[in-house]
């Protein structure tokens, strides 16, 4: 996912977010739980997973409390990059359980048994499978009415705990029938998908922290912005980063040589408000006349 589709509404209820966390966070103690009164080790990694989704649904929490949190003099742009570190620990969190899963495949390589009641076992990933798809629909509609970009991207993890929780309870059948080179295969696939989700989100965090500019079309959304704005003649330059999850921008726009410094410092004030208003995401604006 772009950086630049994951900003977020300030002034969106932190209820959603509650939700999914606690909802997931349910869902890991109920998993990893089962697993440590004796339950199969299978869902030891669909807990794992809920655990990692629970750190996931930390990063729009952040947005929503750190983003209304005005800089102050030793962090005059705010705290918001803690946002892409958090995305960081979560994509290195992914890559630890990734490396668990292939370390129990290897296990059963070599003829270990998976143990633990496969009835509970089986009731278990059904409940995983029907709260992860409750609460990705809840949390798809949620964002739908506030664009909240980090809230979707949270909650996509959701769908993705759905799938994997399917995952374990064929692997739980397949394991009740005695197919253990199925077993292993299906091992490898989780371990795949969690890999490549948690490598993800550290390119996520590490663009944001390197200070990864917006994509093309919300550069060109900015300047068609400036250009609606009367007597400006010419955009000499435009360099915008992101600050956690909301951009601050500097632009250089020239204007007719024959305006008085008045009349140019009125034509950048209007160009500043034109960008704050149509980019809903834009925190700071600086218009220099070249």
């Amino acid at each position: 996912m772009n950086i630049s589709k994951i900003y977020s509404n300030a002034d969106e209820s932190i209820r959603p977010v509650l939700t999914g966390l606690l909802g997931n966070l349910a869902l890991a103690i109920l998993k990893i739980g089962f697993v440590s009164l004796g339950g199969s080790k299978l869902v030891l990694m669909d807990g794992l997973f809920s655990l990692m989704v629970v750190s996931a649904f930390l990063i729009p929490w952040q947005a929503q409390v750190l983003e209304k949190k005005i800089g102050d003099a030793q962090y005059p742009y705010g705290l918001g990059k803690i946002l892409f570190i958090s995305m960081t620990v979560v994509g290195l969190l992914g890559l630890v359980i990734a490396a668990h899963m292939l370390y129990y495949s290897l296990m059963i390589m070599t003829g270990s048994k998976l143990g633990g009641s496969y009835t509970l076992g089986v009731m278990v990933t059904l409940i995983s499978i029907i709260t992860n798809e409750v609460l990705y629909r809840y949390l798809r509609e949620k964002n739908k009415k506030s664009s909240n970009g980090m809230l979707a991207m949270s909650g996509r993890y959701n769908r993705y705990g759905a799938w994997i929780s399917t995952f374990v309870l064929l692997l739980l059948i397949l394991a009740g029938l005695g197919a253990g080179y199925l077993i292993r295969t299906g091992i490898a696939i989780i371990c795949v998908v969690v890999f490549f989700v948690g490598l993800r989100m550290i390119f996520l965090g590490f663009a944001g922290i390197m200070d990864k500019v917006p994509s093309k079309r919300i550069m060109e959304r900015i300047k068609a912005c400036a250009q609606k704005v009367s007597h400006v003649k010419e955009i000499v330059n435009v360099k915008a980063r992101y600050v956690g999850t909301l951009l601050h921008i500097d632009m250089w726009i020239s204007v007719d040589d024959d305006l008085s410094m008045e009349q140019a410092d009125r034509i950048a004030r209007r160009v500043k408000v034109q960008l704050i208003e149509k980019i809903s995401f834009a925190r700071e604006v600086n218009i220099i006349i070249a």
